[in-house]
């Protein structure tokens, strides 16, 4: 197990990129999920779709901001 040093302040800025990058990869995989369960088919645009549409119906302010990146990132195919 690995022990970090506390830190004044939190987390550093390697730390919450690492965290933000896998919340935007669970969105994309839940996405991806949702659709397979819902029997659509697996597309660039489904996938946009979906994830846009989560965006509208969450009410939290980051959790937005982390959806409209993901369903960018998947835009532009990176």
């Amino acid at each position: 197990m690995v022990t970090k040093s506390p830190k004044m302040g939190g987390m550093d800025r390697d730390e919450l990129e690492e965290d933000r990058a896998a919340f935007i990869a669970g969105e994309i995989g839940g996405a991806v999920v949702e659709l397979i369960i819902d029997g659509v088919v697996i597309s660039r645009d489904a996938i946009v779709d979906s994830l846009e549409a989560k965006r509208r119906a969450v009410g939290n302010v980051i959790h937005k901001g982390v959806l409209r990146d993901a369903a960018a990132m998947v835009m532009k195919g990176q």
